[in-house]
Parts: C-alpha cells; sequence; structure tokens
C-alpha cells in the first residue's frame, strides 16, 4: 500500500510504502479469545473422556498461534519512507533488520527493477554510486512497477 504526497511543483514529495494490514490488536485479540475457549472447551471434553495427552498439543497450538498474531502485528509495523526535499532524496525503512536511513544526492539517485524467472517477482531498488537498498518488497507486483515508474518521473521533475 502505497500514499504519495507531492508538493505543486512536483519538485518535493514524501512516498510512503507500508504492508496492508486490517487487522487491528483489538480484533486480534478477539480472535485468539475465541480460538482460546473453543479449543479449552474440546481439551476439557477430551480429558473426561480419559484423553488427557491432547492437552501439550492443545498448548503447543494455542502457543503457536499466539507467535503469529504477534508476527503479523509486528510486520504492519515496517515501512519505506522516500521523502525528497530540494537536492536531497532521505529514505527511512524499518523491517526484520532494524532502522535505517539513507540519504541521496538527487541528480544521482536512481531507481531500479531486477528481474528474475518469469514466475519470481521483481525487486526494487532505490540508491546512487553502487549503493542500493531494496524498497516496495510488501508492493504487488503491478504496484512495484507503478511505483517505480512513478518515483523515476517524480526524481526527473
Amino acid at each position: 500500500m502505497t500514499y504519495l504526497q507531492t508538493a505543486p511543483d512536483r519538485r518535493d514529495f514524501k512516498l510512503l510504502i507500508r504492508p496492508n494490514s486490517s487487522l487491528s490488536a483489538v480484533a486480534a485479540i478477539m480472535i485468539f479469545a475465541v480460538f482460546c475457549v473453543v479449543a479449552v472447551g474440546i481439551g476439557v471434553y477430551m480429558v473426561m473422556l480419559g484423553a488427557w495427552p491432547v492437552l501439550p498439543f492443545l498448548g503447543l497450538e494455542l502457543a503457536l498461534l499466539a507467535i503469529t498474531f504477534v508476527l503479523i502485528k509486528k510486520r504492519s509495523t515496517f515501512f519505506d519512507l522516500i521523502v525528497s526535499e530540494g537536492d536531497r532524496v532521505q529514505l527511512k525503512k524499518k523491517d526484520r533488520s532494524g532502522e535505517r536511513e539513507l540519504k541521496l544526492d538527487r541528480y544521482w539517485a536512481q531507481i531500479r527493477v531486477s528481474t528474475g524467472p518469469s514466475w519470481y517477482p521483481s525487486k526494487m531498488w532505490i540508491g546512487s554510486h553502487g549503493k542500493f537498498t531494496e524498497i516496495g518488497a510488501v508492493l504487488t507486483e503491478e504496484d512495484r512497477l507503478k511505483t517505480a515508474k512513478q518515483l523515476r518521473s517524480l526524481l526527473r521533475a
């Protein structure tokens, strides 16, 4: 998902690229609570039947579900922010590796798209002087190509 904000002269702009995240924290807790109630109900019934070995697997299942929701929520905070002001372009990026910044001269900034085999998604890169950083990894293939084309035109404005 991309959000673009440009100045009237199209020289200065801000582009924010974020993953789609429609699941709120409250909704995740509610879904997890429903799973817990159902799982504990099934677990109690199985224990009453004498099948107590089901309980460790029940705990493992709920733990994996909780970890999944935490990872989904953490991923929703990832972003790529590209800010162009005058002759400077600044990239702020937050992903699994942490947060980092890259500052570029607008004149030298390049947007590259590398493709692999036909079934493999492309990658979009921003950088200059041989120092490139991947951006837009969360975008679909057509959004990535559209964003690359848009960024190229904005950087040349």
